[in-house]
């Protein structure tokens, strides 16, 4: 079940973001200011692709190191390692998971080693619910709620990439409450 969860749509930037990054690190740096024009198209593409693959976020993985810092999941998954048994369900309200990572873009022009390219990726998840299981020490999704995903990708304060999803592949929560729309009514016949 945890393989399936994905980011509906993955995070990707193209040669023009790669670019954009280039020109900021240009302005910075005299060497890389030099080799601008080398760094340009085919580059730039090749670049992107290679991004693009260490961008390939693996959402439960995310999302479960977020979870591991509730205290309430840690020593249900502490306890679990310890004891067999029944797994200990736990069930998240509404909540919000943030991870930042440092991709690092490292290119040679001409067989000279340009300054690395240091990104930095911010992901930002809301979830409306999760429930979790806890098992052997690990946790397992049993079900999860609405979720959106937000990244960043910036070179220093420049927003190379901005990318809005929602992750597919998890069972919705069957615990979670129904808010009953404004203008449905619910009829009760009572017979006597």
């Amino acid at each position: 079940m945890n393989k399936a969860i994905r980011l509906r749509a993955p995070i990707e930037v193209s040669s023009d973001d790669v670019e954009k990054a280039w020109l900021e690190l240009a302005k910075d740096e005299p060497v890389a200011s030099r080799a601008y024009e080398h760094l340009r198209g085919a580059a730039a593409e090749r670049a992107a692709g290679e991004l693009n693959q260490a961008l390939d976020v693996n959402a439960f993985e995310m999302f479960a190191q977020g979870w591991a810092q509730v205290p309430a999941v840690r020593n249900a998954v502490q306890l679990s390692a310890l004891k067999a048994g029944p797994p200990a369900i736990i069930r998240l309200d509404p909540h919000n998971i943030a991870s930042t990572s440092y991709p690092v873009l490292n290119v040679h022009v001409a067989q000279d080693a340009l300054p690395e390219l240091k990104l930095t990726l911010e992901i930002m998840a809301a979830v409306q619910s999760a429930t979790l299981a806890a098992r052997d020490g690990r946790i397992e999704l049993v079900a999860l709620g609405k979720a959106s995903v937000t990244a960043r990708l910036k070179y220093k304060d420049a927003l190379l990439k901005e990318h809005v999803t929602s992750v597919d592949g998890a069972l919705r929560d069957p615990f979670r409450r129904r808010d009953v729309e404004a203008d449905q009514r619910a009829g009760v016949d009572l017979y006597i």
